[in-house]
C-alpha cells in the first residue's frame, strides 16, 4: 500500500509540472532542434544571408518565457510587459527590460492594438516588482545591470538563457550571485562530454516561485 501512494502521489506531482511548465518543456524542445539543425548561412563581404537576426531569437525567446509567466501569476493582482521602467519624475527611464513583472497598467503603450506586431509599454518604476533578463547561448553574466535597475527600484532581477554548457553552470550560478540577480534559469543545458541536451525541472520551479513570491511579497508589504 505505502508504494503504491508513493508512486500515485509522483504521478501527481508529474501531472502537475507536466500541466504548469508545458509551455517551457515545449520552448526546450523547439529551440534544441533549431540549434541542431541552425539555417544555413552564405557570408560574403559585410553580407550574412540565410542566418536568423540576433534580436528576432531574441525577442522569441523572452516573448515565450513572458506568456508562462503570465500564465504563473494570473492570480495575482501583476501583469508581465515588455518595456522601460520610468523613473518618480517620468524625466529617465531604464535599459530595456525584457520582461517586467509589474501592478496593472501603464503610463504608454507603443503599438499595441488588439492583434500587436509590437507591444512596448512604458512602466513606472514604482509599480515594477521584477525584471527578467533573457539571453541566448549563456557564456558571461553582465554584472552591470542588476545594479542599473537599483536606482529604480527594483529589488530582483532574474537571468533567464535559452542555454549553457553544463561545465559552465557553476560558474555562472555563482556569477549571477555576486552580480546580484535574484537567480538563474537554463531552459536547457548542453552536454560537453557527450552529445545531447538536459533539463533541470528544479530550476524552473525556482524560476517560477522566485517570479511569483516577488510579484506577491511587493504588494503585501504596500499594505502594511
Amino acid at each position: 500500500m505505502k508504494t503504491s501512494t508513493r508512486k500515485t502521489k509522483a504521478a501527481k506531482t508529474q501531472f502537475g509540472f507536466a500541466l504548469g511548465f508545458g509551455d517551457l518543456i515545449g520552448l526546450a524542445t523547439e529551440l534544441q532542434e533549431l540549434r541542431l539543425a541552425p539555417p544555413a548561412v552564405t557570408t560574403g563581404k559585410g553580407t550574412r544571408t540565410g542566418d536568423i537576426l540576433g534580436f528576432v531569437r531574441g525577442l522569441r525567446l523572452s516573448a515565450r518565457v513572458a506568456y508562462f509567466l503570465r500564465d504563473q501569476i494570473s492570480h495575482t493582482e501583476c501583469e508581465v510587459s515588455w518595456g522601460h521602467l520610468l523613473d518618480d519624475n517620468d524625466a529617465s527611464c531604464s535599459s530595456e527590460c525584457d520582461i517586467i513583472i509589474h501592478k496593472r497598467g501603464h503610463h504608454r503603450r507603443w503599438n499595441g492594438t488588439d492583434r500587436p506586431i509590437m507591444d512596448f509599454r512604458f512602466v513606472r518604476a514604482v509599480h515594477a516588482k521584477a525584471v527578467v533578463s533573457c539571453k541566448s547561448m549563456l557564456t558571461s553574466v553582465d554584472a552591470k545591470y542588476p545594479n542599473s535597475l537599483k536606482k529604480f527600484g527594483v529589488k530582483r532581477v532574474f537571468l533567464f538563457a535559452e542555454c549553457c554548457k553544463d561545465t559552465h553552470l557553476p560558474r555562472l550560478k555563482k556569477a549571477a550571485r555576486k552580480a546580484g540577480y535574484a537567480g538563474l534559469c537554463c531552459l536547457y543545458v548542453i552536454k560537453t562530454r557527450k552529445p545531447g541536451f538536459t533539463r533541470n525541472e528544479k530550476m524552473y520551479r525556482s524560476f517560477s516561485n522566485g517570479v511569483l513570491k516577488a510579484a506577491v511579497e511587493e504588494r503585501s508589504q504596500k499594505k502594511t
